[in-house]
């Protein structure tokens, strides 16, 4: 069967892995981020009670959540992290496609996502 042949990387170059392990190296550890034990209990306890993809939702399709979201990023706003009021129960794709879009996009639109999710905008 054939194959496909290998990329061509400039020398000195860096290659994807590298590139990637950079990146993780940048932006910490998920604990150096707040993700520990009791966010995760806290998340679990959430997602319980909203099994279904919130995002998912407002296009009428059926997914289960898999993650709780950060409506807004607690990266760029301060205080949000343990903000139930805006944790978004979330599939992957959701997360991952649709919300980094919107979180691009800037605060107007994030603020707009939250009116559709019927959650009061930060002020």
């Amino acid at each position: 069967m054939p194959t496909m042949p290998k990329r061509l990387r400039p020398a000195g170059a860096r290659s994807q892995a590298q590139a990637r392990k950079e990146q993780d190296d940048r932006r910490g550890s998920a604990a150096s981020r707040g993700y520990t034990s009791r966010w995760s209990k806290a998340a679990a306890t959430f997602r319980r009670g909203h099994p279904l993809c919130e995002y998912c939702s407002l296009e009428d399709r059926v997914e289960p959540s898999t993650l709780v979201d950060h409506l807004y990023p607690h990266r760029t706003y301060d205080g949000v992290f343990w903000r139930v009021e805006w944790w978004v129960a979330s599939c992957a794709s959701c997360h991952s496609g649709m919300k980094q879009a919107i979180e691009a996009a800037g605060k107007a639109a994030i603020d707009a996502l939250a009116r559709r999710l019927g959650r009061e905008p930060l002020t």
